[in-house]
């Protein structure tokens, strides 16, 4: 891809799309899925306000224009190269919180744990709604030149939550037909929505469906293989965007298989528990790779430490291209913000690309 300007330097939107081509880049993107308020107005030095949360049907809060706007303060701030806007079906739990190992994965205490649970509570509403609709349209309006990804779920994640882990697992074994409703219900959605956002003119479909903990996926690769990734790996296959998957947790054992989605990226290779050096020198010719600045370390250590960090991921994960620099998963706001920064100054410093 040529630079879109003479000075050689490439909008937001063109470096991560090089980057998961695998074509040169001007400078290796940067990402992230969440910028909590706090550490963006630090870096920012004004407020920063983004509604993060989701509506009861699943769609965001704030209204598109100042969803993308207020992004786009930390945008400038940092150099980062990305907005978000959340297109997820409906959750139907009681509460999620972070599981208890230690990793960033949400756990649900799920509503729906048996086939009458199903028929009464599975309703999902309209990929086309009008609300929905219009302000997904004033978002794209406020992008900019930043890449814009459509956040939502492929099916398993949004399974998962709705089950709840205890009720999931019972049904592995007693009942994985209820799992495959569910599972196929939530996909056959996405399918809908995401044609929508892609014609709105969403650059990136980004999915968040986390299957595995610190100590490796929830189920075995065979009943991923037979339960899951075909309805996923179909309704994927009729995106027009490139895709990015991203899961949480160790996800070595399920990588082989994961990857005949046909995604364009994973995320986020969780440092403390995978090899993003192996992941890159087994994997890097067929996916692009988002990742993976450990976020413990972006809070515990120091802007020194951090620039080593980014330096290295850029010149072993970046050689050869197909690598987005991000966080671990998001940049949250115990954070500090020199390290913020100092992730920001690495990129710059050492990303450039000739």
């Amino acid at each position: 891809m040529k630079p879109a300007n003479p000075r050689g330097q490439m909008m937001p939107r063109e470096r991560v799309l090089a980057a998961l081509r695998h074509e040169p880049v001007d400078r290796v993107p940067w990402i992230e899925g969440i910028v909590g308020n706090g550490i963006a107005s630090a870096v920012c030095g004004e407020p920063v306000n983004v509604d993060w949360s989701v509506a009861p049907d699943g769609f965001s809060r704030q209204p598109g224009a100042e969803l993308a706007e207020e992004q786009k303060k930390v945008n400038r701030a940092l150099g980062k190269d990305n907005i978000q806007f959340c297109a997820f079906a409906p959750i139907f739990c009681e509460r999620m919180r972070k599981a208890d190992d230690g990793s960033p994965v949400l756990v649900g205490d799920g509503m729906i744990r048996s086939r009458e649970d199903f028929n009464r509570l599975f309703k999902l509403p309209s990929p086309e709604d009008r609300g929905f609709v219009a302000n997904a349209r004033e978002f794209i309006a406020h992008k900019g030149d930043d890449c814009a990804c459509a956040c939502v779920r492929l099916g398993i994640g949004a399974t998962l939550l709705s089950m709840g882990l205890e009720a999931f697992a019972y049904a592995m074994s007693d009942d994985p037909q209820l799992i495959s409703d569910i599972h196929d219900g939530y996909a056959d959605w996405t399918a809908k929505v995401v044609p929508v956002l892609e014609d709105i003119g969403f650059d990136v479909i980004w999915a968040f469906d986390d299957v595995a903990f610190n100590s490796g996926p929830v189920f075995r690769p065979e009943f991923y293989r037979k339960h899951i990734l075909p309805k996923e790996k179909k309704v994927a296959a009729t995106f027009t965007k490139p895709l990015i998957t991203h899961s949480d947790g160790d996800m070595t054992p399920l990588l082989d298989c994961w990857l005949e989605l046909g995604q364009a990226a994973v995320h986020p290779i969780q440092p403390d528990v995978m090899d993003i050096e192996a992941v890159k020198a087994r994997y890097g010719s067929r996916v692009a790779i988002v990742g993976n600045i450990f976020m413990a370390d972006l809070v515990q250590q120091q802007p020194e430490q951090i620039e080593a960090q980014v330096r290295r991921r850029i010149e072993i994960i970046g050689r050869g291209g197909g690598y987005i620099i991000s966080s671990s998963n998001s940049l949250t706001d115990d954070m500090k913000p020199e390290n913020v920064r100092a992730m920001a100054h690495a990129i710059e410093t050492y990303g450039r690309q000739s």
